[in-house]
């Protein structure tokens, strides 16, 4: 049975549920300001951005306003054993990450070793995934895609600040209208593998906030009305110039929108601050909350100690508009949208590299057998939030016998144990580079 949490404006009930101390406008103040060196990779001139914002140029703002349900806390499927083989292999792909990770201010990148592409790094994930869909469809019975993600904040340093999900259709006006292209229902699972007391950062959730997911028209037009200072409007003037002109690649195009949520969340709650919420968690313990709600501080003291977490990110059924499959069709563009197929696809192949792969071929014919072949679209594989996949396909790494490829993934980390260390392959990090150096994406 699951623990509500209780509002701010009743006393808590348990000792499980308690204010961090933290509050969203300052913890997300501090995020953009984190965030905000990403636009220096960006020459811009300062008449080509006053001339796609306003007076010059309307916007066109939007924003889904979910129904909401209240953050809970349930007690997931997961012995001694499970925890003690996910908490090795959530530490092992962090070393594999950090030897690349310094490539992105962000957390949520392309590239990551986390978040949806962990199926790839974490052996465990897929018994945690089998073990707990009754859970998951007890909660959220409307459910229609679950995928693992794993996250972890190595010891000495801070968790990526505070952000809240989105996509590629609730950036359109008409999709938000008609509820088309994104989920309507977005759930979490975010379950401790750590204990997570105030002291070993544990995740924080901003329970009073509105639960919204505008499109970065809006946040800006907001951010104006609230008033920003000379910098702070030059810096947003940019961000949202860079992203309504596809002057951004893949890899900084998440970081700069989260750049314009936060710097908007520090404007909207700095007259009204909404506290930030915390589970002293046990392992075990998962918050089951609203993805759409404002989520993460980056503010807490760092810890001593590694805190990890495993999670099930959850959708309901998302449509689209007649003849299209996911958002990548959004990209009108059809050699734009090659070239988006083709970048995930090596993407992909660079994460498999640092796990010995040669190429993405060897993998896929190693889970899929005589059903391999060289039109499976990566974008099927697992679900991207940057792109609007989220219908799982048939393709789905997490519902595949991945028993070979993850007995290749413990070679791996066997090795990393006994070194001590991860040398990224001569021919991962020639794929880095050039992944690198292609341009902007849509």
């Amino acid at each position: 049975m699951s623990d509500t949490l209780t509002p701010a404006a009743e006393p808590a009930v348990t000792g499980t549920y308690q204010q961090s101390g933290t509050f969203l406008h300052s913890s997300a103040g501090a995020h953009a300001d984190k965030l905000m060196p990403v636009l220096d990779k960006y020459p811009v001139s300062a008449a080509d951005v006053a001339l796609r914002l306003p007076p010059n140029r309307a916007l066109n703002p939007s924003c889904f306003y979910p129904e909401t349900t209240p953050t809970v806390v349930q007690r997931m499927n997961l012995d001694d054993d499970l925890a003690d083989h996910l908490a090795r292999q959530l530490r092992c792909q962090a070393v594999i990450q950090e030897s690349f990770a310094e490539a992105s201010i962000g957390n949520y990148f392309p590239l990551s070793t986390m978040f949806e592409n962990c199926v790839l790094f974490i052996p465990s994930a897929k018994r945690f995934y089998d073990l707990n869909q009754d859970i998951v469809y007890d909660h959220f019975p409307e459910v229609e895609t679950a995928v693992v993600n794993a996250f972890v904040v190595t010891a000495n340093k801070r968790s990526y600040g505070t952000h809240a999900a989105s996509g590629i259709a609730l950036q359109i006006p008409s999709l938000v209208k008609k509820q088309l292209g994104f989920p309507t229902e977005y759930r979490s699972f975010h379950t401790a593998l750590t204990p997570t007391p105030l002291d070993r950062q544990p995740f924080v959730i901003f329970e009073e906030a509105e639960v919204e997911a505008p499109n970065l028209q809006f946040v800006y037009e907001k951010m104006l009305e609230y008033g920003l200072d000379a910098a702070e409007k030059a810096a947003v003037d940019k961000a949202l110039y860079l992203f309504l002109e596809g002057k951004l690649s893949e890899i900084d195009l998440p970081t700069v929108r989260d750049f314009l949520m936060a710097k908007y969340w520090s404007k909207r709650y700095a007259e009204t601050p909404s506290p930030g919420y915390y589970c002293d968690s046990r392992v075990g313990d998962a918050l089951v909350f609203d993805n759409y709600r404002a989520h993460g501080d980056g503010t807490l003291p760092s810890s001593p100690k590694d805190r990890l977490t495993i999670d099930f990110r959850c959708f309901n059924k998302v449509h689209y508009p007649p003849g299209m499959t996911g958002g990548l069709d959004f990209i009108v563009d059809p050699d734009e949208r090659n070239y988006q197929i083709r970048r995930k696809r090596a993407s992909l192949e660079f994460l498999l590299a640092t796990l010995g792969y040669e190429n993405i071929d060897e993998f896929l014919r190693l889970v899929f057998g005589s059903r391999h072949n060289e039109n499976i679209n990566p974008f099927g594989l697992m679900t991207d939030l940057q792109f609007g996949v989220y219908n799982k396909s048939e393709y789905h790494l997490l519902d595949q016998n991945l028993d070979d490829h993850y007995e290749r993934v413990e070679r791996v980390y066997e090795q990393i144990e006994k070194d001590g260390e991860f040398v990224l392959p001569s021919h991962a990090k020639a794929m880095l580079d050039a992944l690198y150096s292609e341009g902007p994406a849509v």
